[in-house]
This record gives structure tokens, sequence and C-alpha cells, in this order.
């Protein structure tokens, strides 16, 4: 009976310093980031870049537009046959830097920020409606403003269920053909447990750990805390449904 008592106290202990750690973490997580990463123009977009030292790897203007969903910020370089590079989850168009210098000579190329990533508006909750679809929509709301034709995708391996929706969304303007990028390494430990419930917010919103470098590489640095990386844990949920 003593070994029971022990053991049961042993696990309430347990327990116990796993909740007081999920709180620290929380608490340090959803601190205000020290760099707003919501800009609203082209130079809060840059000023936001010189600040996390971002600025010499991303030589591109800065644009905007209104989505569905929130305030989209992409890059619009080159002229020619249309291309849309969509990075992958836990990341942003930073991904698509040298994709978009390569084929920028010969093509116009388009890489956005899905909402909730990036330089585009991270609203305090993902979409209530399907995750996906909703991503889908608000770059079909992209293709139809730029009034784009014969738009070729390349995606990258967690952004290619929102490719394929945009082309059924899209038929008249997006190709069916969806080409991968070659995209960043995905955190496969991260990835698994992301449906599991507290621990997937633990990993995805406190550490960052759905972004190539965590919640301070150059990827995750730009979703700036806990309330920021909802966009990530929400898409990488969707995508295992």
């Amino acid at each position: 009976m003593r070994k029971l008592a022990y053991a049961a106290a042993f696990v309430v202990l347990v327990a116990l310093v796993a909740y007081a750690a999920g709180l620290g973490v929380y608490a340090v997580a959803s601190t205000r980031p020290r760099v707003a990463t919501q800009p609203r123009s082209a130079e809060e977009a840059h000023h936001a870049l010189v600040r996390l030292e971002l600025e010499r790897d991303y030589p591109f203007a800065h644009r905007f537009m209104l989505t569905p969903h929130g305030r989209m910020h992409y890059v619009d370089e080159g002229k020619g046959p249309v291309v849309l590079c969509l990075h992958g989850n836990g990341s942003w168009s930073l991904e698509c830097t040298q994709f978009v210098i390569a084929r920028s000579a010969n093509s116009r190329v388009l890489a956005p920020d899905l909402i909730g990533f990036g330089l585009s508006e991270k609203p305090p909750r993902p979409p209530e409606d399907d995750v996906i679809e909703a991503h889908a929509a608000d770059l079909a709301a992209l293709v139809e403003e730029l009034d784009l034709h014969e738009v070729q995708l390349v995606a990258s391996k967690s952004s290619a269920a929102i490719a394929i929706r945009l082309v059924k969304l899209e038929p008249a303007r997006v190709r069916s053909t969806v080409l991968e990028e070659e995209s960043l390494p995905e955190p496969r430990i991260a990835t698994r447990f992301a449906e599991t419930p507290l621990v997937g917010e633990l990993l995805a919103q406190g550490f960052g750990a759905l972004s190539p470098g965590l919640a301070r590489g150059p990827f995750g640095r730009v979703q700036g805390n806990w309330d920021e990386r909802a966009s990530s844990l929400a898409l990488a949920r969707a995508l295992h449904d």
C-alpha cells in the first residue's frame, strides 16, 4: 500500500513539474515580440527585416494586398510566364529567395507569405473554416487581383495540398500541374507530435519547432510569439486530418 502511495505521489509530482514547465514556456513564448512582424507598408517591412538582420538575404521589393483572411505580403519579380512559389509550413517567402532570383531572369515570379506566416498579417486565431481552403482562397484572391493567367505552381511538400486546392478554385487561371520545390527539411518530431493536445502546442507554439532552426532561426524569427505561431500548428494539424 505504501508503494502505491509513493507511486501516486511521484506521478502527481511529475504532472505538477510538467504543468509548471508548460506554464513557463507559455509565459516566455507569449511575450510581445521584440520586432513587429506584421508590417503595413514596404517601409515597415524593410525596417522589420533590418532589425531581424535578414534584409541582405531578402533583396526584393515588398508588396501587400488584402485577402479574405488578412493582409498578405508578397514578392513580384521579373517578366514573362507567371510562376507562383509557395513556401512550406513554419517558413515564409525567404525560402523561395534563390528560386525567385534564378527564375525572374526569364519569368514573372511571385512568392507570397501565407496569412499567419512571414510578413503577412497574423490573426490571433486560425480561420474557423478549413485551414487549407482558407489559404487557397487567399491565394485565389491574389491571382484574381493581379489578373494572372497560365500560372505555374511551385510548392514545397507541406504546401502542396494548398496548391492543389488553389487549382480547383482557379482552373481557368492556374495550371493543373504542381511542381515540387526543393524545400527545406521538415522537422519530423514536431510534425509527428503536432496532433497531440498540449504537446503540439508546446512544441509548435512554444519552441517554434515546426520552423527550420526553431523560433530563433531565420524562418521562425518572423513568427514572433505563441499566438503568431498558431498558424503553423493549425496547418500541420490540417495536413494530418
